[in-house]
């Protein structure tokens, strides 16, 4: 069910972004904690097991890096949507604003 009168104020979208980037940060931290684990158990295994580990965890790195990326850039097009929303506001009320008559404080509107 959608909510068809959708209430996002700058500081939603601005918490939204620091969540990811919270998460973003966990999420590094526990890949280096898991590697640092995984290296000292892999110090113990030789030959074509130690090998192809290797390999795997090459391309789990690699995805987790993509991954890395990925909340980097939902981050910062979040943020940059904030920073739109709020010039977008400005030139509302800058609108807004300029509808009023100087001369007696009345709505440009009503005069019509």
């Amino acid at each position: 069910m959608s909510d068809k009168n959708l209430d996002v104020t700058t500081g939603d979208i601005t918490e939204l972004s620091g969540k990811i980037q919270n998460f973003s940060t966990e999420l590094n931290s526990r890949i280096t904690s898991l590697n640092g684990v995984v290296d000292r158990i892999q110090a113990g295994w030789q030959g074509a097991a130690s090998q192809q580990y290797d390999q795997v965890q090459t391309q789990v790195n690699r995805r987790l890096a993509n991954l890395q990326q990925s909340l980097e850039n939902l981050q910062n097009i979040v943020k940059m949507s904030a920073d739109g929303f709020d010039e977008e506001e400005r030139k509302r009320m800058s609108t807004f604003a300029g509808m009023e008559n100087a001369k007696g404080n009345t709505s440009a509107i009503l005069e019509v």
